[in-house]
């Protein structure tokens, strides 16, 4: 055997071994996904309780409502809530939504922008609902007229409002301030990192995480 033949069986050998690495690389990384997808199905469960949850609250606050027909706190409190309880429901329905049209079919960044859409809508769903925090007074006096029977507003005096009112305005300053900082570039601040990170959602995170590590393998598999 010459030397240009040993070449030629070397080149040949490299050639079915680089082949056997692609596929093997290939299945590793098709098995990868298949494990995103079951994450992804858990990620719609939690999306359906929650939904739940919210349709359940949705339904008891209407029927306190028309029990109570009467233009007192009590009763405003609860259609405000109400409010805030559909934005939560409509919320969990989109997200819902929007997972069932991921794709893992679909080239890998095609799906991480996807969920990147996702996160997106829970982080602007979660803003909505947290301008229910300045009028947590709502929470307190519906709570005082269910356990108590008490329309806690009436009994109190006028510089009692007034203080209420103040602390409301100032929490509604806070929350504003932290709804226009919640940014994926504001991310390097460690309370804005913290309350994005729990926001997104920790599997949806990790999902996320997971799918651009794949991304890269995917080109270096490709390259």
């Amino acid at each position: 055997m010459n030397l240009e033949q040993m070449q030629t069986m070397w080149q040949s050998h490299s050639a079915k071994l680089d082949e056997c690495i692609s596929l093997n690389k290939s299945h590793l990384v098709d098995k990868q996904f298949e494990s995103k997808k079951n994450e992804l199905n858990k990620l719609k469960v939690t999306r359906a309780i929650e939904g739940l949850l919210f349709f359940v609250v949705v339904f008891l606050l209407w029927k306190y409502i028309v029990s109570s027909w009467e233009l007192s706190a009590p009763v405003v409190s609860a259609f405000i809530l109400n409010i805030f309880a559909i934005v939560g429901l409509a919320g969990s329905i989109g997200q819902i939504v929007l997972l069932n049209n991921i794709d893992f079919s679909k080239p890998v960044k095609e799906t991480v922008t996807d969920l990147i859409a996702v996160r997106s809508h829970n982080l602007n769903n979660f803003k909505l609902i947290s301008l229910s925090v300045p009028l947590y007074m709502a929470y307190v006096f519906l709570a005082y007229d269910i356990v108590f029977s008490v329309d806690l507003f009436s009994l109190m005096s006028a510089q009692t409002q007034a203080v209420f009112a103040a602390v409301s305005l100032l929490t509604g300053g806070l929350v504003v301030y932290l709804i226009n900082k919640l940014k994926p570039e504001n991310r390097n601040n460690k309370l804005i990192g913290w309350l994005f990170k729990e926001v997104s959602g920790e599997r949806l995170t990790h999902l996320l995480d997971e799918l651009e590590n794949l991304e890269n393998a995917s080109l270096s598999r490709v390259f």
